[in-house]
């Protein structure tokens, strides 16, 4: 076989046709035709040029497309690529071998932060960084007469109100994303009239740049104080949530200045921090000074407590402000509202997201995973994430005192606690989170309610546009709430997810394992079950109290002016925008114009529709009859531990000096406190406050307390020796009543005895497999969940089926036809489907799920006897 190529031109005359034959076997004897010399001037001829590069260039193509010159060619290049590649990995396999040395340092670059970071050199370094940064992307100084300062962010006209005109919160950017604050507290009306005039009082909370601080303060009180007599505004105080140089680098500055030094004297910080400067070293619990000068008594109206959260670094602290709702006779209490609780959290907390735990307990790839966990395996409750969930929970029990709070449907207090973080990190924390990648891989999104994702991509738009304006126009995206945080924040989001997890756990023991020993039930010194409490249904008042967009009262704030912008605690929790199901919103239309409700019944509807999208679109539990598995267990055991235990010292030097618990080397020797269990638990919004349960008794309370006692009565039978975990001074009687060991809890909820691996046998024998849960019940444990998913009820899914069940043009007075599921109208969240398990005990044989289960296990069993299996 041959190819053959003709050469013919018209304008020529040629007197041969030249063949070029090239065979596909080496011992054709065509091949001894002509050379590739013979052929390349056999081409050219007298040909011009152009037309001579064209058939070179042909030539060329035939050459490359040729079987007979490309097939050893090919295999050349494939001898030469496999003998390269070798070479190449002799050159790198002591690259290979340090890079294995070397690993266990590189995961330990958080200990430069901690150790080597307070150096001057790193302060340096740091400081340049952040100014070159600050001066690329802020605007400049357009001449000496300007107040175009070099900020990251428009913010002079931005105020919070504390106290109706008295207590206010300056936001002061600095740097390229940093912000600091300034708390001031004017003088009473009343009295500036009266005698000499008092100036205004001032608290600062992290200043990394003095100069660009120190000029805001100038500009904040000519454009909001100016015309109060004696407008300075006097700094009397420092907080410093931390000891990073972004936030301390202006202390020094501050206290070198001549008029700001005259007043400041007390410089706040954590005990073990070391933070420049500081004069008053405070602990976890502690209470700010606050300054008093003539008529203007800034500790009258607010109250500032030290929260010590351990992680981002060991001494880091959160400043929690709240005002004081009955105290002061100045303002009535129309003026002073709910008590609100306003963190400056520094590091430890962002809108969105946290801080790396730079100074927490090292957390490796190992400890992450959870699919090879046991019950019985090791976890670090000071270590890495864990860490962090630890101090959230501490933080939202703590942010708001039982007492000040407000019960609500959509959950407790956490409408009134404010979030004012140390840095504008929003919109990259939210975009981290709306990746694609991290989009597709966490399959959790699915376990959410659709509110969760739609608010996230609000707010993830909402601070897009923020921040996307000009340079001299950018608005902060802080402060912001914990009610939005719970949504957007994942650390947040896990641990609403650790509590609904433990809630199932409570509910499976106690249909299975606490009934075992109900004859045991006379030795709980009467703490027994009422059982009419598990058939107490939940209710709460949707009148026209509802719609209502806030607790005080937007009217009741100072007004607004062009120049001065007065926000408040009600203006951050509304909605920017609302998410509602089309065919609900449909069916309010479609009833007024039919006459079939009412306009004010319209309005209270219309108010619930985005509460409908706060219901799972697919609802999960476990299997009936069945106990948690291997890894349900662990994942419960980690619930316990950071929803109800405090966070702890690093060390116990920290601990002593911090007050804070000890940290322990065995988990199963960590103090679980009842009552902040079950304070979590009400803060995430998975337990209905008291005014939305008939009675003001929760059933799932109940079986906390059940679970305590009977921990206690097997930890006694068991006769283990007691070893305290947490410092003297921290426990009282009380306190010892209501904390118990988590090794004791892990025995009662999941019937495993403790048996925890000592770190000899991890690392010294890891040929022997981990200890499997020895369970004291018969019940078999599984892993599994029925999912439910009614496609005829559900609203993502109406315009598949075309259901007319989804679109009701026949809408009237009652509530039910805006839910899908007519059969959750009654309860307020999705806490309620969780306890639902307590009530519906013993009705698992009309369970519609268990029937299909069972009934394609009876089938495989008569095609396994069919097979004669």
């Amino acid at each position: 076989m041959s190819r053959v190529a003709t050469l013919q031109d018209t304008g020529y005359r040629t007197t041969t046709t030249t063949k070029i034959v090239c065979c596909y076997y080496p011992a054709c004897p065509t091949t001894s035709q002509s050379t590739i010399e013979d052929i390349i001037k056999l081409i050219r001829g007298n040909l011009p040029d152009t037309m001579f590069e064209d058939k070179w260039n042909s030539f060329w193509r035939e050459c490359r497309h040729s079987p007979c010159l490309m097939t050893p060619l090919s295999s050349i290049m494939i001898l030469m690529t496999c003998l390269l590649g070798i070479l190449a990995l002799a050159f790198q396999a002591p690259t290979f071998l340090l890079g294995l040395l070397l690993a266990p340092l590189t995961s330990r670059v958080h200990w430069l932060v901690e150790f080597l970071y307070p150096f001057a050199i790193a302060r340096w370094g740091h400081l340049t960084i952040l100014r070159m940064g600050s001066n690329s992307r802020n605007g400049v100084r357009l001449d000496e007469n300007s107040r175009a300062l070099p900020m990251h962010s428009r913010s002079i006209e931005q105020r919070t109100e504390v106290v109706k005109g008295r207590v206010y919160i300056h936001p002061l950017p600095q740097f390229s994303d940093n912000i600091g604050y300034l708390i001031v507290c004017v003088p009473p009306k009343s009295r500036r009239s009266k005698g000499p005039p008092s100036p205004i009082l001032g608290i600062l909370v992290d200043c990394g740049d003095a100069t660009s601080v120190m000029d805001q303060i100038e500009l904040i009180r000519d454009v909001h104080y100016a015309n109060i007599r004696n407008s300075d505004i006097e700094i009397h105080a420092l907080l410093c949530t931390h000891k990073h140089h972004d936030h301390t680098a202006g202390n020094k500055a501050l206290l070198q200045d001549e008029v700001i030094s005259s007043t400041l004297k007390d410089v706040y910080g954590g005990a073990i921090e070391k933070v420049p400067y500081c004069t008053k070293p405070v602990v976890d619990g502690d209470a700010i000074t606050l300054p008093s000068k003539g008529n203007n008594d800034m500790a009258e109206l607010i109250e500032i407590e030290c929260v010590a959260l351990p992680s981002h670094t060991r001494g880091s602290i959160v400043y929690v402000l709240r005002n004081k709702s009955d105290s002061g006779t100045e303002l009535s209490s129309s003026d002073r509202g709910v008590v609100i609780s306003h963190l400056f959290t520094g590091d430890a907390m962002f809108s969105g997201g946290g801080g790396v735990p730079f100074e927490s307990d090292y957390e490796s790839a190992a400890d992450k995973r959870t699919d090879n966990k046991t019950v019985h395996s090791r976890f670090k409750p000071n270590g890495g994430s864990l860490s962090i969930e630890r101090c959230y929970a501490e933080l939202l029990r703590r942010g708001i005192q039982d007492e000040d709070a407000i019960n609500t449907p959509d959950g407790l207090a956490v409408h009134q606690m404010m979030v004012f973080p140390g840095h504008e990190y929003t919109i990259e924390l939210l975009q981290r989170q709306m990746q694609p990648s991290n989009l597709q891989s966490n399959s959790q999104w699915n376990k959410h309610q659709p509110s969760v994702f739609f608010e996230l991509a609000t707010q993830f738009f909402i601070a897009g546009h923020r921040r996307d304006l000009p340079k001299s126009a950018k608005l902060l995206t802080v402060p912001s709430t914990m009610k939005k945080e719970l949504k957007i924040n994942p650390y947040f989001r896990s641990l609403r997810k650790r509590g609904e997890l433990l809630l199932t756990a409570l509910s499976v023991w106690y249909k299975h394992l606490h009934e075992e020993k109900k004859s045991q039930v006379s030795r709980f010194n009467g703490s027994n079950v009422d059982m009419a409490l598990l058939s107490m249904p939940f209710t709460f008042s949707m009148d026209d109290s509802y719609i209502k967009p806030s607790l005080s009262g937007a009217s009741e704030k100072t007004p607004s002016s062009t120049n001065t912008w007065n926000v408040n605690h009600d203006d951050f929790n509304q909605s920017i925008f609302t998410t509602v199901y089309t065919s609900d919103l449909n069916n309010v239309i479609r009833g007024l114009k039919n006459g079939k409700i009412t306009p004010q019944k319209a309005a209270i509807k219309l108010a619930k529709l985005s509460k409908n999208l706060e219901e799972p679109a697919v609802l999960r539990r476990p299997i009936p009859s069945t106990l948690p598995s291997e890894k349900k267990m662990y994942m419960g055991l980690l619930a316990l531990s950071v929803l109800g235990s405090a966070p702890s010292g690093l060390s116990a030097s920290d601990s002593e000096t911090m007050k804070l618990p000890l940290p322990v080397a065995n988990t199963d020797r960590l103090l679980i406190s009842k009552k902040r269990l079950i304070s979590s638990l009400f803060r995430l919004g998975l337990l209905p406050s008291d005014e939305t349960f008939e009675g003001g008794i929760d059933q799932i309370v109940v079986i906390i307390n059940l679970l305590w006692d009977e921990a206690r009565l097997d930890k006694d039978d068991l006769k283990l020796e007691e070893e305290s975990v947490v410092a003297d001074f921290e426990l009282g009687q009380d306190d010892k009543a209501d904390l118990i060991e988590l090794g004791a809890l892990k025995l009662t909820l999941y019937a495993v005895a403790y048996n925890q691996p000592s770190w000899f046998k991890k690392y010294c024998m890891p040929c022997k497999s981990a200890p499997k849960a020895v369970s004291v019940s018969k019940i078999k444990r599984s892993g599994g969940e029925l999912v439910k998913h009614d496609v005829t009820k559900c609203p993502m899914c109406a315009n598949v089926l075309g259901c007319p069940k989804h679109d009701n043009g026949n809408a009237d007075d009652e509530d039910d036809d805006l839910s899908y599921d007519k059969s959750l109208t009654n309860e307020s969240s999705t806490q309620v489907r969780l306890v639902e398990d307590v009530r519906q005990k013993g009705k698992n044989d009309d369970d519609i799920e268990l029937r299909m289960v069972r009934g394609e296990s009876s089938k495989k069993n008569i095609r396994l006897q069919a097979r004669g299996m």
